[in-house]
């Protein structure tokens, strides 16, 4: 990567890395309407050094646009949306390339789906579900993922769909380190009675030394000396765990001071008699991460095993994804089988180990002894990813596909990260419209849910889907003039502006409250929550909104949105898996689909 632009792309290198980065430098957007909300997501993803972005939208830039938008000036008025958007878009990365299309949404989506299949990623901004289901089965047909999001008023939603996506780089929050000190390979137990007593370096060390040992080759040590290599988490009691720490404080403090033996009175009293001795940096490390001597070694995640029963690992097809054939190949190392049809069983043999990662903390060391130790895991991880190939490559070949389809890196790429291999599968559009597919059930119980803000939010999608229903059947938003241009700037209620236009405040709101009240029929929900006050309000503020986009929830909405298209194209973190409702009144978010 050139200098130039690694400093350009240099926080989010350190995010997703050169190969995020280089996956995010080749996606090619579409972005559907360039209202405030679709505009602010696209911008992002220009920032962040996207392919290409293409603009699909035929409506003119009016004054209201230039209350909302910060893509448009007042040159612009009169002019085409798309074309204006889109120079000032290009003004921001101009190694992104742009280009827009004047014309209707709805008729691209409806005459020409085949132009979506040069994206990665389309992003829909305010389209309504009918044309949304239409662009979903376009868009699934054809590969490409799908970012639907829609501001009305305070309220914000974000959907995605696809009809599969693979995480591996998850990235979570809080890891831990898989260091097996209680069930060490022979080459780290080797390594480690080196530093024991009796050892060719335990019983040279001299008190400066024994303040560099690695406190990872204690652990082995003290786990040994204490009879507990292999033990299960639950045979590690109260007093053996009060054994370690003692046995920890002693390694490190003298030379003449043995480890506490298995006896617990023993290593009571050996515990007493260390007391409140300075320790070095070193066994303060190791008492810290003392967790490890306990821990389950290499233990299975329930996520993981979620993944390893997805009935497609047992019907492989030439073409599928190597993420699938590794999987299976992990699964047979899991189990210890051969590759065969014992792969096929549904269930993980208990005491199942995961291939090794093969990372170490930092930690005090001498730079000899650290060294060794890294090349030691190192050498453990690719091993394991070695023997998690051969059982790919049995997969392959019964599949029919090449063995080299997979390669070596690949595997040890994988391994590193499998245990937070998912796949990602979203309800289709035109179920969710259908209530379908479990939707209308899902819903009923997120409005009836003890936490307030997911019943609040659901309640907010409840009146966001009459919006959409009473915009589909009239043409323009409740609370908009009687009289509205096609311009989606136009739904908005200002009669000093629009020349004195009429607005059926009441007879929108009835409306809408109708359309509420049949939803709610249509979910199994109770239909009296709409006179209990919070769904009734809610109506009222649709109807006020009258389908306005204030340009701060369009920001918090164009943030999001560009966030999941970042996952879906570089393949780390975990997209979100449901419909996301946003509350910038309460500013609260929640997941309700």
């Amino acid at each position: 990567m050139e200098e130039a632009k690694r400093r350009r792309y240099d926080r989010q290198l350190r995010i997703w890395g050169e190969h995020g980065q280089a996956r995010l430098e080749s996606c090619k957007v579409c972005l559907l309407h360039c209202g405030p909300t679709g505009v602010e997501t696209i911008k992002n993803l220009v920032l962040g050094g996207i392919h290409s972005f293409t603009l699909v939208d035929d409506a003119l830039v009016t004054p209201r646009d230039l209350g909302n938008n910060f893509f448009v000036h007042e040159s612009d008025l009169g002019k085409g949306r798309a074309a204006a958007v889109a120079a000032h878009l290009h003004e921001l990365n101009t190694s992104v390339s742009g280009a827009f299309v004047d014309e209707s949404v709805d008729v691209v989506v409806d005459q020409n789906p085949d132009f979506f299949a040069a994206f990665t990623v389309v992003v829909a901004s305010r389209v309504s579900m009918k044309t949304l289901a239409k662009l979903d089965e376009a868009c699934r047909a054809r590969d490409v993922a799908l970012v639907a999001l829609d501001t009305l008023g305070l309220v914000g939603t974000v959907r995605l769909s696809r009809t599969e996506h693979r995480v591996l780089e998850a990235k979570p929050e809080e890891t831990d380190f898989d260091l097996r000190v209680n069930k060490p390979w022979p080459a780290l137990m080797d390594f480690a009675r080196r530093f024991a007593p009796g050892g060719d370096i335990g019983d040279a060390l001299t008190d400066a030394q024994r303040a560099h040992i690695p406190w990872a080759v204690t652990l082995v040590n003290v786990v040994e000396g204490l009879g507990m290599r292999d033990a299960p988490p639950s045979a590690w009691t109260a007093d053996r765990r009060a054994a370690a720490k003692a046995a920890i404080k002693a390694a490190f403090l003298s030379r003449a001071r043995d480890a506490p033996s298995a006896d617990d009175a023993e290593a009571a009293a050996t515990a007493a008699a260390l007391g409140d001795a300075v320790l070095p940096e070193n066994a303060t490390e190791a008492l810290a991460a003392a967790r490890h001597a306990w821990k389950a070694p290499g233990a299975v995640p329930p996520s993981l095993k979620e993944t390893l029963s997805d009935p497609k690992l047992d019907a492989l097809e030439t073409n599928a994804p190597s993420f699938w054939f590794l999987l299976a190949g992990l699964r047979a190392f899991l189990r210890g089988d051969g590759g065969d049809e014992a792969s096929k069983l549904a269930a993980l043999p208990s005491d199942a180990v995961m291939p090794l990662e093969g990372s170490i903390p930092d930690m005090t060391s001498t730079t000899e002894w650290y060294v060794e130790l890294q090349r030691l895991y190192r050498e453990k991880a690719d091993a394991d990813a070695d023997a998690v190939l051969r059982h790919t490559r049995f997969f392959l070949r019964a599949a029919g596909a090449s063995e080299e389809a997979v390669t070596r890196e690949e595997a040890r790429f994988f391994c590193r990260h499998a245990a937070h291999a998912r796949a990602v599968r979203w309800r289709s559009v035109a179920d969710e419209l259908a209530w379908a597919d479990g939707a209308g059930a899902a819903l009923a119980a997120k409005l009836a849910d003890p936490d307030a803000t997911v019943a609040w939010c659901a309640a907010r999608y409840v009146v966001a889907r009459a919006v959409d229903v009473y915009r589909e059947t009239r043409g323009r938003y409740p609370g908009a003039p009687l009289s509205v241009e096609k311009n989606d700037a136009h739904m908005m209620r200002d009669d000093a502006e629009d020349g004195g236009d009429v607005c059926d405040v009441e007879g929108d709101t009835q409306a809408l409250r109708s359309i509420v009240e049949t939803t709610l029929k249509e979910i199994g929900a109770e239909a009296e929550r709409v006179n209990g006050g919070v769904v009734e309000s809610m109506v009222v503020e649709a109807v006020r909104c009258a389908g306005g986009e204030p340009h701060t929830v369009a920001a918090v909405l164009g943030g999001v949105g560009a966030q999941e298209v970042i996952k879906l194209v570089t393949g780390q973190f975990e997209p979100e898996a449901h419909t996301l409702v946003y509350d910038a009144a309460k500013a609260v978010t929640a997941a309700v689909l």
